[in-house]
C-alpha cells in the first residue's frame, strides 16, 4: 500500500476509523528518510542523528501517515529512575542495556484523534520488545521517557499506566561531561518484561517515602525559584543574554502596560462593560499558548466555564462596531509600520472546514492543504516596509454557487448581507489594494502578488501607473524576448485574406526564455535570515508582454533559483532604466504576506474558529489582526542594536555574492569593510525576538510564571548558537564550492 501525509484534519474518536492503527519499522530502510523529515519538521525538538541503538516506527491509519515514534538507548545516569529500581552502581552498569528510552513521539499537527496516542504507546511497546531483542540481542525490561512540561502534560503516558518518577535535574551529557541546559522534564517509566516485573518488587514504603521527599524537594525548589525571581528579576543560570542582545530590562514587566496601551484605542467601538472584558479575554486567548483558540477553550481558560455562552454571543450576535474598529486598526498599523518605499501585498489563504454549514464554504482550491478541498477562502491585503509587516484588510470570498436560489436559506442563516453580489477573488483583491493606496495611510511604491493574480492581465492593467508591480507568474506564462515587428501577413492567394496583425516571431514561455538566455545567473545574498545569510541565484531580463498574441508593454522578467533548486518567475513593470536593486527589493518584500499567514495561523489561531456566520468570521479575523499587531509592536519595542558582531557580515539590502564574500574575508582578517550596505554589525535596531519567543514572554506576563524567562533565555541562546553555526557553515560551503569551480 502507498502511504501519504494528507494534511486534511483527522479528528473524532479512534473508534470512528475503520482502518487499523499500524506501526511500520523503518530504521535502515528507505522510509527512514521520511521519518527523519517528519520529526525534524513537526516535532518541537526536531531531530539529529542518534548514535547507537535505535528503532523507529512510522504510524499509519489506512493509507495515511499520522505520526512517528522512536526508541533508543536509555539515559546513562537518571537519579529518580535508579532510586526507583534500587540498583547499586555495579548492577546498574550491568543492567543498563536492558533499559530503553522513548526519545521521540509525534502525532502530526492535523491529527487530533482522541485516545490515538494511548493506542500507539500500547502497540509500540508490544512491537518494541520483539524488535529490540531481534535487532540487538538484548531483552528490554523497562522503557523510560521524558516529558517537557513546558509544552505537554504527559496525559497519554498517564492514561497508558506509565509510572511518574519525578523530574530530571536539567543536565545533558555531552562527551564525558554533563552540561546544565535548564529544561527540567518529567520522567515516566513502564515495565514491559513480565519476568523482570515479577522479580522487581519495589518496597512500597520506600517508594512512598521517595515520592514524598521528591515532592517536598520540588516544592522547596519552586519556592526558592519564585523568591529568587522576585529578588533578582533575571534568570539564574544565564543572566546576561537578554542584556547582551540589547534588552536591558525585564520585558515581562513592560508587556502589561504595552497591552493596555494597545487595546484601549479599540474600547470605544464596544458597547457594554462586559463586551470590553470579552475583547480583552479573546485577545489574551489568541496571544496565549493554548493549543486550541476557539471561543470555548479561551473562555474556560481565562474567565471560567460559565462565560462560554456569553463569549460566543459576543463574537456572533452582540452589537459592536467592528467596521469602525477595523478602520482604527488600520490607522494603528499605519502609525506602527508605514514608511516610504513600502509594498502593498496581496494573496489568499484557505481554511479547511468540515460540512457545508459555514458561510462561504465550498469545494475549492485550498493552499493550506495544497489541493481542492472543502474550505473557506479569505482574500487579504498586507503591507511591508523597513519597519515591519502586517495584514491591512480582508474579505471572505463567496463562491458563485452561494448566490444561487438553492442557497437562499443558507445565506439568511449565516447572516450574509442581502445586497452582496458575486465578485471574483481577483476583483476583491484589486478593490482592497486600490482602497489601501487611496487611503493615504500606507505609502507604497510597490505592489506584490502571487501567480493567481500575476497571471491576470486585467488585474495588472488595473493597478495604478504610479505603482510598480512585482507579480509571480507560472513557468508557462508567455512573453516576447524583444519587441517584434507587427504586420498583417502577406496574402498567399489561398483561403481568407488576413486582416489581423501578427508578430514576426512567436512569444515563448518564461521558463524557456530563462533557459535559452545567454545572461548568466548572478549569485546574490538576499538578506540575513534566522540561519544566517540567504543565498540565491538570479537573472533579470528585459522582455515584452504578450497580449492576445501581440506585444504589449516593456517589462522585466525576474528569475530566482533557490538553494533547493526551485525556480521562481516574476514580471515587474519597473522602468527600463531601473537599477537591479529596484527589482531585488520587491522580490524580497513580496513574501511578507506569507509570513503573516504563517504567524497568524501557527501562533494566533487565525484558522481556529467554530462559528459559522458572516459577522463572526469577520470579527475573528479582526481580533487575530489586532493580536498580531500587538506582536509587531513588541518586536519593535524590544528591538536593539547587538553589542557584538555575528560570524558573518550584516546587510540591510541584497548584494552580490562577490561583494559579500570580499566583506566576509575582510571580517575574518579584522580588516575594514568598504561597502555602503555591508557592515560588521547592524547600525539600526534589529528585531531579535521571534513571534514564538514574544508569545512566551506574553504568557509569562499574563500567567506570572517566572520560569518562562529562563526558557526564553535558553531558546534565544540556542537560536544565537544555531545562527552562528549556520552562518559559518553556509559561508564555508560557498567558499568550498568556489574552490571546486
Amino acid at each position: 500500500m502507498k502511504y501519504t501525509t494528507n494534511k486534511t484534519p483527522m479528528v473524532g474518536e479512534i473508534s470512528d476509523y475503520e482502518e487499523e492503527v499500524l506501526l511500520h519499522k523503518v530504521d535502515e530502510t528507505k522510509w527512514e528518510g521520511i521519518w527523519n523529515k517528519l520529526v525534524r519538521k513537526y516535532h518541537y525538538m526536531g531531530y539529529e542523528s542518534v548514535i547507537g541503538a535505535r528503532i523507529k516506527y512510522i504510524i499509519t491509519i489506512g493509507a495515511y501517515i499520522v505520526g512517528a515514534i522512536s526508541f533508543c538507548s536509555a539515559a546513562y545516569h537518571l537519579g529518580p529512575r535508579d532510586e526507583y529500581i534500587g540498583w547499586d552502581e555495579e548492577t546498574r552498569k550491568q543492567m543498563l542495556a536492558h533499559l530503553v528510552n522513548n526519545n521521540r513521539f509525534l502525532l502530526l499537527p492535523w491529527v487530533s484523534i482522541r485516545n490515538l496516542a494511548t493506542r500507539v504507546l500500547s502497540l509500540s511497546l508490544q512491537r518494541l520488545k520483539k524488535d529490540w531483542e531481534k535487532q540487538y540481542g538484548v531483552t528490554p525490561y523497562m522503557v523510560e521517557t521524558f516529558v517537557d512540561t513546558a509544552y505537554y502534560r504527559g496525559t497519554c503516558y498517564k492514561a497508558a499506566n506509565w509510572t511518574y518518577l519525578g523530574h530530571t535535574k536539567g543536565y545533558r551529557k555531552i562527551g564525558k561531561t554533563f552540561v546544565y541546559h535548564g529544561q527540567k522534564k518529567a520522567i515516566y517509566v513502564y515495565i514491559i518484561d513480565r519476568q523482570f516485573a515479577k522479580q522487581f518488587k519495589p518496597d512500597t514504603g520506600r517508594l512512598k517515602q521517595f515520592a514524598k521527599e521528591r515532592k517536598a524537594s520540588n516544592l522547596l525548589n519552586e519556592k526558592r525559584g519564585e523568591l529568587t525571581a522576585m529578588l533578582s528579576g533575571i534568570p539564574m543560570w544565564f543572566p546576561s543574554l537578554l542584556k547582551l542582545a540589547g534588552i536591558a530590562d525585564n520585558p515581562t514587566e513592560q508587556i502589561k502596560s504595552h497591552f493596555i496601551a494597545h487595546i484601549e484605542r479599540y474600547m470605544p467601538f464596544l458597547g457594554r462593560k462586559e463586551h470590553k472584558q470579552h475583547l480583552v479575554t479573546m485577545l489574551q486567548g489568541l496571544l496565549s499558548d493554548l493549543r486550541r483558540k476557539t471561543i470555548e477553550p479561551i473562555a474556560i481558560a481565562f474567565r471560567g466555564v460559565e462565560s462560554v455562552r456569553n463569549m460566543t454571543h459576543f463574537m456572533t450576535k452582540c452589537k459592536w462596531d467592528d467596521r469602525k474598529m477595523l478602520i482604527e486598526y488600520q490607522s494603528d498599523l499605519s502609525e506602527t509600520i508605514a514608511a516610504e518605499d513600502g509594498m502593498i501585498t496581496g494573496d489568499e489563504t484557505g481554511i479547511p472546514k468540515k460540512g457545508n454549514a459555514s458561510v462561504g464554504v465550498a469545494r475549492q482550491y485550498c493552499g493550506s492543504v495544497g489541493k481542492v478541498d472543502n474550505c473557506q477562502v479569505g482574500v487579504m491585503a498586507g503591507y511591508a516596509s523597513s519597519k515591519g509587516y502586517g495584514l491591512v484588510d480582508y474579505k471572505l470570498y463567496m463562491p458563485e454557487k452561494w448566490f444561487e436560489t438553492d442557497y437562499s436559506a443558507q445565506r439568511i442563516k449565516c447572516g450574509v448581507p442581502s445586497k452582496l453580489k458575486f465578485r471574483t477573488k481577483n476583483k476583491i483583491l484589486l478593490d482592497l489594494i486600490n482602497n489601501i493606496a487611496a487611503s493615504g495611510k500606507f505609502p507604497a511604491r510597490y505592489i506584490g502578488v502571487d501567480c493567481a493574480y500575476g497571471n491576470d492581465d486585467d488585474f495588472l492593467d488595473s493597478i495604478s501607473d504610479t505603482l510598480i508591480y512585482f507579480a509571480d507568474v507560472p513557468s508557462d506564462r508567455r512573453v516576447f524576448t524583444s519587441r517584434p515587428n507587427v504586420s498583417i501577413p502577406v496574402y498567399s492567394g489561398r483561403g481568407r485574406k488576413p486582416t489581423k496583425e501578427k508578430p514576426n516571431f512567436p512569444p515563448l514561455a518564461v521558463k524557456k526564455v530563462a533557459e535559452e538566455s545567454s545572461v548568466p545567473y548572478t549569485r546574490v545574498v538576499l538578506g540575513i535570515g534566522a540561519k544566517g545569510p540567504v543565498f540565491a541565484e538570479e537573472k533579470c531580463l528585459p522582455v515584452v508582454e504578450e497580449r492576445d498574441g501581440l506585444p504589449g508593454k516593456d517589462i522585466w522578467l525576474y528569475v530566482r533559483k533557490l538553494d533547493n533548486g526551485t525556480i521562481k518567475y516574476a514580471l515587474c513593470n519597473a522602468p527600463s532604466n531601473a537599477p537591479i536593486e529596484d527589482i531585488r527589493k520587491p522580490a524580497l518584500m513580496r513574501w511578507s504576506i506569507e509570513q503573516c499567514f504563517n504567524e497568524c495561523k501557527d501562533y494566533l489561531g487565525m484558522d481556529q474558529y467554530e462559528t459559522r456566520s458572516w459577522d463572526s468570521w469577520f470579527r475573528h479575523m479582526l481580533l487575530t489582526l489586532i493580536a498580531h499587531l500587538f506582536i509587531i509592536k513588541l518586536r519593535i519595542a524590544f528591538s536593539s542594536i547587538p553589542s557584538t558582531p555575528s560570524p558573518t557580515p550584516h546587510i540591510d539590502s541584497p548584494v552580490t555574492f562577490e561583494d559579500y564574500l570580499e566583506a566576509h574575508i575582510n571580517m575574518q582578517c579584522d580588516e575594514p569593510i568598504n561597502h555602503p550596505v555591508i557592515m560588521y554589525k547592524p547600525t539600526n535596531p534589529q528585531q531579535f525576538l521571534t513571534i514564538g519567543l514574544i508569545q512566551k514572554l506574553i504568557c509569562s506576563s499574563f500567567a506570572k510564571s517566572g520560569e518562562i524567562l529562563e526558557e526564553v533565555n535558553l531558546l534565544l541562546y540556542n537560536s544565537w548558537r544555531a545562527f552562528c553555526s549556520h552562518s559559518v557553515k553556509r559561508m564555508n560551503d560557498e567558499m568550498a564550492s568556489l574552490n571546486h569551480v
